[in-house]
């Protein structure tokens, strides 16, 4: 990324007023002691080189005195305005929060804690004087001890490049990996800076040569496009190597190129053109436009013996395909990253690099304030004493953070600190904020917690805990209520005693109590209680006629018949749906055309008779047949 401020050279800030004022400030605060203004002159003249605005590089230069506690922030605001005191204020913080926090974590504590850096800045020009900061420290740590090269390396890694990588700030990403190289493997380092040789200011001379030589070859094609290139540092080079597994001499893109052109049929264009130019290296052609990867990436890959018969490669793709790769889904520092997506955190990326590619040259407050109005954040980061940091969606409360900790410790939760400071349960929680939860011996959640109205819970997960708790604390009653409901069920289907394996089973739960507790809950419904019922009654009708069927029973219906009641000479024949057998309670139905079916008094079909078929019913009754 080019920051679309003006240069501004360290001639140029000594000249300003506001250098002028910041010095004689600076002077007063720490008398003749200039070790802290020398490193405020490293840190302005690195921010100069990223063409930033004045209030930055000001803020650049104080800052070294203000990490002393030096600073008197009322004074900054009276003589260099409230922006400067804004900016130094959000970079300590910044900085602050790492030093404190900052250890070797999991993947996905490092990952959630580069978020919260992001999501407590204000402004982000500030997250430029942190980067900046933290490479003045690798550069001046070149002599000191290997543990301290270990940590400020791996902090680096993990935090440092990711986020300059993410903001598309190259000029520094570049360097602060290569630290962490020298750091972390100096032999490695080593090693690859002896392979290189030529001088980074030589390769910057090919690069730039090799650049004119394609913005000719394409303009003579009528071809319009933008060329940019750059000599491939040195832990993008060892990293590729580990990735594949490749020797140095196996690597063919040390040098690397991208041209910008208007559309796709261009991008095939260029590709002609710089394969006239120079000898394509076929195996390493990879054509992403016509097969895009899986997250979507779009462009055209090649290596060429290029100028001076070095190697290097080139990529091709069109402006839409750029700004896609980008700050869209194929993002490349979330696919080299390996991050998972996470759609409000990177509505909050493309913010900050909208900003600070803003081409307006006088942004001030009230147009950052506008900018942040597109920025939702729909998540909070904050911290536990103990440095663990945790993720909450927008709105959390203090008992939202202590139920993600741990159910009991919610259900225990009786007071909060916020940054020492106890505050009440119903605060909304901010990133960067550390939570300590104060708790009680015994588990006694309030019946208020669930009230919306009040304000204490704000996710769904921490109220379903809270409801589970009192589910639990009130099973006796609701058992009871359990079997109430089912009794009344048993009897509405005429059903002499409910089996509950079926019902253990169909629901999925383990004990009785359990299922009971359910059922009085209403967990389970009473349309679904009386729906197993019936499907029990089904299953009991089944196997009685299976039964029935038996030559015991054949036996018995031959020494009885069916009689109706005050009637003669009416046919009268069993139901097929529930065969009744002798000694059954019986009744009759009248058919319209086949007589009278006789069934069981609890057949399902009787049961469901509408009320105006129920007036066909007939009383029978079962006889013995004269020998």
């Amino acid at each position: 990324m080019v920051l679309a401020y003006p240069y501004l050279s360290i001639a140029d800030y000594q000249n300003s007023s506001d250098f002028k004022k910041a010095k004689e400030l600076l002077t007063h605060w720490i008398g003749v002691d200039t070790s802290l203004t020398s490193q405020g002159y490293t840190l302005v003249e690195l921010l100069a080189h990223l063409k930033v605005d004045i209030e930055t590089q000001v803020a650049g230069f104080l800052l070294p005195a203000a990490e002393k506690g030096i600073i008197d922030y009322r004074v900054t605001t009276r003589k260099l305005g409230l922006v400067i005191t804004r900016l130094l204020q959000g970079t300590e913080h910044f900085l602050a929060l790492n030093h404190y926090l900052y250890n070797k974590k999991s993947p996905d504590q490092v990952e959630k804690f580069r978020k919260m850096l992001l999501a407590i800045v204000e402004d982000p020009r500030v997250v430029l004087i942190g980067l900046a900061n933290h490479l003045c420290l690798l550069r001046q740590a070149k002599h000191d001890v290997e543990s301290v090269h270990q940590r400020l390396g791996q902090e680096t890694l993990d935090i440092f490049a990711p986020l300059a990588n993410r903001l598309g700030i190259w000029q520094l990403k570049w360097e602060l990996e290569d630290f962490a190289l020298r750091y972390l493997n100096p032999e490695a380092y080593k090693d690859l800076a002896n392979k290189l040789k030529a001088r980074r200011s030589d390769r910057e001379q090919y690069i730039a040569h090799v650049i004119e030589q394609i913005e000719q070859t394409l303009a003579q094609a009528n071809i319009q496009g933008k060329v940019s290139g750059r000599p491939k540092h040195l832990y993008s080079i060892w990293k590729k190597m580990q990735a594949k597994s490749l020797d140095f001499e196996q690597l063919f893109d040390i040098h690397a190129f991208r041209i910008i052109v208007q559309d796709t049929k261009s991008c095939y264009a260029a590709l002609s053109q710089v394969h006239n130019l120079w000898t394509p290296i076929a195996e390493e052609f990879d054509d992403y436009i016509a097969r895009p990867k899986a997250n979507g990436y779009r462009s055209l890959h090649t290596a060429v013996r290029g100028y001076l018969g070095k190697s290097m490669e080139i990529q091709i793709r069109s402006l839409e395909m750029h700004q896609e790769s980008e700050l869209g889904v194929a993002s490349h520092w979330r696919y080299k990253e390996g991050s998972k997506s996470d759609s409000s955190f990177e509505q909050r990326i493309i913010w900050l690099r909208n900003f600070l590619e803003k081409k307006e040259e006088n942004l001030n407050y009230h147009v950052l304030e506008q900018l942040k109005t597109k920025a939702f954040d729909r998540r909070v980061y904050v911290f536990t004493p103990k440095g663990q940091v945790i993720d909450l969606s927008e709105g959390s409360t203090p008992l939202d953070f202590a139920y993600t900790i741990h159910t009991e410790v919610g259900h225990r939760c009786r007071g909060a600190k916020i940054n020492d400071i106890i505050v009440p349960l119903t605060q909304k929680l901010i990133s960067g904020q550390q939570v300590e939860i104060l708790t009680t011996r015994e588990s006694t959640p309030s019946r208020d917690w669930l009230n919306p109205k009040l304000g204490y819970l704000h996710t769904a997960q921490a109220r379903a805990k809270v409801q589970r708790w009192f589910k639990l604390q009130d099973q006796a009653i609701y058992i009871a209520q359990g079997k109430t409901l089912l009794e009344q069920a048993r009897h509405r289907n005429r059903l002499n005693e409910v089996d509950l394996k079926p019902l253990l089973k169909k629901f999925h739960y383990q004990s009785e109590d359990s299922l009971l507790a359910a059922i009085g809950y209403g967990d389970i419904s009473v349309n679904q209680v009386n729906t197993a019922v019936k499907e029990q009654i089904i299953k009991i009708e089944s196997r009685l006629s299976t039964v029935r069927s038996s030559t015991l029973y054949k036996e018995s219906l031959d020494q009885y018949g069916i009689q109706v009641t005050g009637i003669s000479d009416i046919p009268a024949r069993r139901a097929g749906c529930c065969q009744p057998v002798v000694k059954d309670s019986i009744i009759g139905y009248i058919t319209k055309n086949s007589g009278i079916t006789v069934h069981r008094t609890n057949c399902i079909n009787i049961i469901k008779l509408s009320l105006e078929r129920q007036k066909r019913l007939i009383d029978v009754s079962w006889v013995k047949k004269k020998k």
